[in-house]
């Protein structure tokens, strides 16, 4: 079972030593007693119930507990999981027959309370984003550089590893998302291209990417999906282009690659800088120019986005202008790479 903690989740840390307060003050023995005599009686009931309020808290309440938050309904239910698994898996005895002392027992119940939230963890957005890009990290630009641990890169570079800084996290969390199709309780977050420019970022900002480095960055980005459970892996994630014929699509998609061949890395640095939220002065120190010049930057940038889209339909305007707020940020990224 300890294979199934994904990679990057809070249950990666599912070996990490615990705290076991005033272990050497319990008894073992009355622990084995209760347990030949009633089975799983009040104080085996108790070390349970410990456990699972000292470990719960450390786990977003929407993914493991199946509510809004940790509430004593919501520990009830843990505990009542828990003392279920220990006693038709036979772990109880297992603890009985293997503990060498009360500190080791209250380990073994600890760890039985992890387990029961990997077997509890519902599936979320980020899970079927991560899942897609793993999938996209297999095909051109990206290429593996390592399949132990496995990790990704973009094709032809071996830049060194770095950590991602929180600009990275600030740009992925600005790329355009879809909203539900209806269907599901969660979004897709992004399209297939969308997806494919947050990689880019990604391994340009990193160098080479993990895949437990991947899983938390995406978390961290998407905070708000992270703990949004879903109930379809699609969620209408590939072919939304709005309202465009494929005619139409052609157009936009060509116009979008013009534009942003267009822009120098000043003006996506700015229009990058519009879409994560930086004010005028933020983006100007960025750029290490003065307010004005920034403002020119600004104002030649929307010019060549009239000049291209001053005569298109509103539909082909709105999918260029999506597809711009990924590409630009991926190239002006306010400095994440």
């Amino acid at each position: 079972m300890a294979g199934e903690v994904v990679p990057g989740g809070p249950l990666s840390d599912f070996d990490d030593p615990i705290d076991l307060e005033d272990a050497r003050q319990g008894d073992l023995e009355a622990l084995i007693d209760e347990h030949k005599r009633d089975g799983l009686g009040s104080l085996w009931f108790g070390e349970i119930r410990t456990a699972a309020v000292r470990v719960a808290r450390r786990y977003p309440p929407a993914v493991y507990a199946r509510a809004s938050s940790w509430d004593e309904d919501a520990i009830g239910d843990l505990v009542q999981d828990v003392c279920e698994r220990m006693i038709t898996r036979g772990q109880i005895d297992y603890i009985c027959d293997v503990a060498n002392d009360f500190g080791h027992a209250r380990a073994l119940i600890y760890r039985q309370v992890k387990m029961t939230l990997i077997d509890r963890r519902q599936r979320t957005a980020v899970d079927n984003l991560f899942d897609r890009a793993v999938q996209r990290l297999s095909e051109p630009p990206f290429e593996v550089a390592r399949q132990n641990p496995r990790s990704w890169r973009l094709s032809g570079r071996a830049a060194a590893k770095s950590a991602p800084t929180r600009r990275v996290t600030m740009a992925l969390g600005a790329l355009p998302r879809l909203p539900g199709n209806g269907t599901e309780r969660a979004s897709a977050i992004w399209t297939a291209d969308t997806l494919a420019d947050a990689l880019t970022l990604i391994c340009g900002a990193v160098g080479e990417i993990e895949e437990i480095d991947l899983k938390r960055i995406l978390e961290e980005a998407l905070t708000v999906f992270a703990t949004a459970e879903v109930v379809s892996d699609e969620a209408g994630a590939e072919g939304r282009s709005g309202e465009l014929d494929p005619g139409d699509l052609v157009l936009a998609q060509g116009l979008a690659g013009r534009l942003i061949t267009a822009f120098t890395t000043e003006e996506a640095t700015v229009l990058a800088g519009k879409w994560m939220g930086d004010s005028d002065g933020d983006i100007a120190r960025r750029l290490g120019v003065s307010r004005p010049t920034a403002a020119k930057y600004k104002e030649t940038a929307y010019e060549k986005v009239r000049d291209e889209l001053g005569s298109q339909s509103e539909a082909v305007v709105g999918y260029v202008f999506g597809r711009l707020q990924s590409l630009v940020i991926v190239k002006g990224g306010g400095d994440a790479q």
